[in-house]
């Protein structure tokens, strides 16, 4: 029996991995499947079977530190240390175990991998894109002496690694293939205005909830509409948050994926779902995103959506231009107070040409879904 190590370093890598160790299994159930996440809880493996080591914790930052010397202290406090070490710990003792690797995350994770246990690595390349930035020395070193395959998000990236000498491929986009659409409406009207809201999924995610509800209020000041908060977060700690203010959360009793409504005096409502973001970006009229590759996938189905500098290492403005570089414009960044946030959004919705662009481009920006299935087999190939 094969055994192999999936490896991820991220909540959308995380998802990614365990995506891809799904259709494995599929495809060869004969394989043995091991997950190591290496930032957060990895509640997507556990959400697709697969046994997943590790201490899991969620650490300040939420593998962020690079955005700033106070994030890495932050980090550092929390146990980044202890943290480390354990995870070496476990990438030796898995040596002798693993036939092959399968990492999607960044340089960081090749090189623990290729450092600790030195097994052959398929690299899904998530975050790295050379319309984003380029490569350092290094990062290109540590490609180059640890993995058997790269795979990476476009094609001029591909073409820059492979110029370099590097096994990179670009075999389309993976990053809507984990996204699903069962067509739930959540009881919308089918001409209401819906103003979809990511929060993330970090613990930054909490305050930027409460930031994007503030926008929220003003917006509805002006136009009749509805939230929908596509959220992985906990109740409590929202609650918590909503102390402060004037909205109430009500959990609510039926079944179903609405898991409760955010209620303000005002009579404005925002629905909180859990485990539909298709459906939450598919009923959106427009999408104020505070999240990281969410936003990437939100444009993806054509949604208009709008970010601002948030709390966290997530949110800040180097990190939405990087990613307006994957998006264009049909991400906008906004800034201000809530209420010139909400007269920004005010004017893109006001405009059913700017609506239209920004749909068209987000579209554009994800061509040729379906690339877990190839990467499938090019691990079934390589191991």
């Amino acid at each position: 029996m094969r055994n192999i190590l999936l490896i991820s370093n991220g909540h959308a890598e995380d998802l990614a991995a365990a995506e891809i160790g799904k259709r494995l299994k599929l495809a060869a159930p004969g394989v043995n499947l091991i997950a190591l996440p290496l930032v957060g809880l990895g509640k997507a493996y556990d959400r697709a079977g697969i046994n997943s080591l590790g201490e899991k914790k969620i650490l300040p930052s939420g593998g962020f530190a690079k955005e700033g010397f106070l994030y890495l202290i932050k980090d550092l406090a929390a146990g980044l240390l202890a943290n480390f070490s354990e995870q070496i710990r476990l990438l030796r003792r898995l040596r002798n175990k693993v036939d092959l690797i399968v990492g999607v995350g960044d340089a960081y994770l090749v090189a623990l991998a290729g450092l600790f246990i030195g097994r052959p690595l398929l690299f899904v390349d998530g975050p790295k894109s050379v319309r984003i930035a380029g490569y350092w020395p290094f990062e290109l070193w540590l490609l180059k002496r640890f993995c058997k395959k790269i795979i990476v998000q476009d094609q001029p990236t591909a073409d820059f690694l492979a110029a370099k000498g590097l096994p990179a491929q670009y075999l389309g986009s993976w990053v809507m293939d984990y996204v699903t659409v069962t067509g739930d409406n959540f009881g919308l009207e089918k001409d209401q205005t819906v103003i979809g809201i990511l929060p993330g999924t970090r613990g930054e995610a909490y305050d930027n909830l409460v930031l994007s509800l503030e926008v929220l209020l003003e917006l509805s000041r002006h136009k009749k509409l509805t939230g929908l908060i596509a959220s992985t977060l906990e109740l409590n700690k929202i609650r918590e948050k909503l102390a402060s203010t004037d909205w109430e959360l009500l959990e609510t009793a039926e079944a179903g994926s609405i898991k409760a409504k955010l209620i303000h005096p005002s009579g404005l409502e925002a629905r909180l779902v859990e485990g539909k973001f298709g459906d939450v970006c598919q009923n959106s009229t427009l999408i104020i995103g505070l999240a990281g590759i969410a936003n990437e996938q939100a444009v993806a189905f054509g949604k208009p959506t709008v970010c601002f500098v948030g709390t966290g290492a997530q949110t800040t403005l180097r990190r939405w231009q990087e990613i307006q570089n994957i998006t264009g414009k049909s991400m906008e960044i906004i800034s201000g107070t809530a209420a010139e946030k909400a007269q920004a959004i005010l004017a893109i919705m006001n405009n059913p040409v700017a609506m239209a662009e920004m749909a068209a481009i987000g579209k554009a920006s994800k061509p040729q879904w379906g690339a877990t299935e190839r990467i499938v087999r090019l691990v079934l190939e390589t191991i």
